[in-house]
């Protein structure tokens, strides 16, 4: 009896030596995986007319205009997205663009844009918007980025006229 008691023992043990090595192989391997850092984003702005702005008029066209760099290269697709801030409920996708990028580390940094035409103008009130970001996926490594949550940079839209 006592025997079957030590088998029971020894595989219990045996069993959480097993869960502890897949945690620690699971927590360790991304480090070790050769996964490449994602490139940085170096700025990201508001245009219209070509001018920098931080506010813009309903109808204005305007273009999102990021600014990456990589350390080492990124072969991949960056996806560059212009979302709409809604207070105190879900963000939405307003305007999107997916760019195919081969960037060398260290070299110049590639500018990603995107055109759109602010629909509505900023209200702030609760499920309303408060105006637009910018959010960046770098897909081929699996990070984004996103814009402060601050009033600039983000971009205010005010009525036409």
């Amino acid at each position: 009896m006592k025997a079957r008691g030590v088998r029971g023992q020894i595989l219990v043990f045996i069993v959480l030596i097993l869960i502890f090595a897949f945690v620690v192989f699971a927590l360790l391997a991304p480090h070790f995986g050769g996964q490449k850092p994602a490139p940085s984003v170096l700025e990201a702005y508001w245009r219209v007319d070509g001018q920098r702005v931080t506010s813009a008029s309903v109808g204005d066209s305007v273009e999102a205009v990021v600014s990456v760099q990589a350390s080492e290269q990124y072969v991949g697709s960056v996806v560059v997205k212009v979302r709409k801030d809604v207070s105190w409920w879900f963000d939405k996708d307003y305007a999107v663009a997916t760019v195919p990028v081969d960037m060398v580390g260290g070299g110049e940094p590639a500018l990603l844009k995107v055109e759109f035409v602010p629909d509505e103008a900023s209200v702030g009130r609760v499920g309303s918007l408060k105006g637009y970001f910018i959010e960046v996926e770098f897909s081929a490594v699996g990070a984004s980025w996103t814009m402060d949550s601050g009033y600039p940079p983000r971009l205010e839209v005010v009525k036409q006229g």
